[in-house]
């Protein structure tokens, strides 16, 4: 048997090493940024490189699927394919535009050098019945480039690094969902739309980006935002704008440079069990919002009001807890009216008092309040003395609780809201209260401190 010398086994080492490199789809796009374009032919990755797709109008995307033996028809029951391609292009590596057919985006990879030189990776407009799914989406100007889209669906995406937005839309979305994609690293905001219509943005992963977590500027009607995750962003959590009919839920924002959530413009909204921490401003901010039922929410450590109303009217906001405030727990001013802000739970929120109102005809009552829990003689788990409010509205709330977990007698106040949480049930009572029986004992009619 011959002896492999030293230098033999160096020898197929090396080679060993190359031909991982090459299969390695991590180090190949490495050589790729460096290099550019040049060379792009000599490497191989994961996936197929292919020049950009450009598609206007269902002629094209028939023309090409026939020419690249797509799979599908473009029916619903077997739409086309397009998979496994690798795209590194300066201007857009994929356009669908003008489009009905029915279509999917899945397992590509769209790259490109990650500078001022770049354009959007991905564009759909004017299009419909797509499904974009399981992409890289990385080194572009903005990620995804949306405009007047119906029933597309993205979802499980990642999409990082891009100069811009994550996802943008600047037309309408309509009938879409926007799910379980993960934002990272992007320049802009991780989810930004101008008009959302009847669609769902849910189970995002928005972290580390420059602008907010999820922003829809225009409109937004019949619509759910839900069960996203937002940390270390430099602008606001979630902001929606001329809201009508829309849930905003189940939620975590955490460490927002802005304000966690804000509303501009709204007609019953509903907006529940979410959680915000370390807000930068404001957990909560509503400006020109009526008929809305703000409850349940975990609002802990804002660096501002925890809860802030500029304007609008006949909103609720019950059983939520604001905790460790810098400024007020919760303020109406002069153009808020007509709030029932009732059995909160408010903690170590700074200023004087931990609640303000400047507005009218704002009832506060059955609330808690950490540094008022006392005296209360009979026992009946009201405070004996009302909890005076600051603010020129003179107001106060007459009945303090003297416990968080302590059971209210039910108010005759307004019920507001949308959807099926509009009712809350009894047994929730406040957060951080454990199950209980409710017996309803009778109904406080309270005529407001002149």
């Amino acid at each position: 048997m011959r002896t492999i010398t030293k230098g033999k086994i160096t020898l197929c080492l090396l080679i060993g090493i190359m031909v991982i490199a090459i299969g390695n789809p991590l180090m190949t796009t490495s050589v790729l940024q460096e290099r550019g374009l040049e060379s792009r032919e000599s490497f191989t990755t994961a996936y197929t490189p292919h020049d950009a797709i450009l598609l206007d109008g269902n002629a094209e995307m028939i023309a090409q699927a026939d020419t690249e033996v797509w799979p599908g028809d473009g029916s619903e029951g077997s739409p086309y394919q397009i998979t496994g391609y690798y795209f590194y292009d300066v201007q857009h590596s994929v356009e669908i535009r003008n489009i009905d057919l029915y279509w999917t985006f899945t397992d590509n990879e769209v790259d490109g050098p990650g500078d001022a030189t770049v354009w959007c990776g991905v564009e759909i407009s004017n299009s419909a019945n797509g499904y974009v799914a399981n992409n890289l989406v990385h080194n572009r100007y903005r990620g995804l480039w949306l405009i007047d889209i119906d029933d597309v669906t993205i979802t499980n995406n990642d999409i990082q690094d891009n100069q811009l937005h994550g996802i943008e839309c600047v037309g309408y979305i309509n009938g879409c969902l926007i799910s379980d994609n993960t934002l990272t690293r992007n320049t802009g905001s991780g989810i930004k739309i101008f008009t959302a219509i009847d669609s769902e943005i849910s189970e995002n992963s928005i972290t580390d980006s420059g602008g907010a977590g999820v922003h829809v500027i225009g409109t937004a009607t019949g619509c759910q935002i839900t069960d996203n995750y937002v940390d270390d962003v430099g602008g606001l959590g979630i902001s929606v704008k001329d809201a009508t009919s829309v849930e905003i839920m189940h939620n975590e924002l955490l460490n927002t440079s802005g304000d966690g959530i804000y509303i501009l413009g709204s007609n019953g909204i509903e907006i529940y069990n979410n959680t915000l921490v370390n807000g930068g401003e404001d957990g909560m901010v509503f400006v020109d919002s009526d008929y809305g039922l703000i409850h349940n929410n975990s609002i802990d450590g804002s660096e501002g009001i925890g809860i802030s109303v500029t304007s609008g009217e006949n909103s609720t906001f019950r059983f939520n807890q604001i905790k460790d405030s810098t400024d007020y727990g919760f303020k109406t001013v002069a153009n808020a009216e007509c709030m029932e802000i009732t059995r909160n739970v408010f903690i170590n929120n700074g200023v004087a008092a931990q609640v303000y109102d400047e507005g009218e005809n704002n009832t506060y009552i059955y609330n808690y309040y950490d540094d008022w829990v006392s005296p209360d003689a009979d026992a009946d788990q009201i405070v004996d003395v009302p909890y005076t409010i600051d603010g020129g509205a003179g107001n106060e709330d007459p009945y303090p609780l003297a416990d968080p977990g302590a059971i209210p007698p039910v108010t005759g106040g307004t019920t507001t809201g949308t959807g099926e949480g509009g009712e809350i049930p009894m047994d929730l009572l406040l957060i951080g209260g454990g199950a209980v029986v409710i017996i309803l004992v009778g109904v406080f009619f309270v005529k407001r401190k002149a």
